[in-house]
């Protein structure tokens, strides 16, 4: 496998993230702290570690790297995390865990209405949708100017 295309490096940040995401996960869990809503922004925050880290690698290893594909690297970093975790999440709610679905339903909001497949589509789609706004804004800081993007191509064909 070509490890210098935009797949390649999707798929290895997206595991990493995923990574860090299920290990924040376990620290929180083994500190008890699952239920406080206000420390999942740091999984924004690992998720843009992770979107952020992919784009650079592109623009740094890709000779034709556009603002288009690095929008669409951060999306699939995201959606390859997102997934995985999501897997992790059904996982550990089946498998691992089962008692956390109950525990959830009674410390949440809308617990009642959760059961283990909303829950980890809430996880799919809250880790894709974060990922699209976080690679926005990665692009907005990494993209590629118009005239190094010319001399780049003029140099390129030579």
């Amino acid at each position: 496998m070509k490890t210098n295309t935009i797949e390649s490096i999707g798929l290895k940040w997206g595991a990493i993230t995923f990574v860090l995401l299920s290990i924040y996960f376990s620290v929180m869990k083994a500190f008890g702290l699952v239920h406080m809503i206000e420390l999942r922004i740091l999984n924004a925050g690992i998720m843009f570690f992770g979107v952020y880290m992919a784009t650079k690698e592109a623009k740094v290893k890709l000779e034709q790297f556009t603002y288009l594909k690095g929008i669409g690297l951060g999306l699939f970093t995201a959606a390859v995390a997102s997934s995985m975790f999501a897997a992790f999440g059904l996982i550990y709610l089946t498998v691992i865990n089962p008692a956390f679905i109950e525990s959830i339903r009674a410390n949440e909001l809308f617990g009642r209405y959760i059961n283990v497949f909303g829950a980890t589509l809430q996880i799919f789609i809250e880790g894709t949708f974060s990922g699209c706004l976080i690679s926005y804004a990665v692009m907005q800081r990494l993209k590629v100017g118009r005239l190094d993007f010319k001399e780049k191509l003029i140099n390129h064909q030579d």
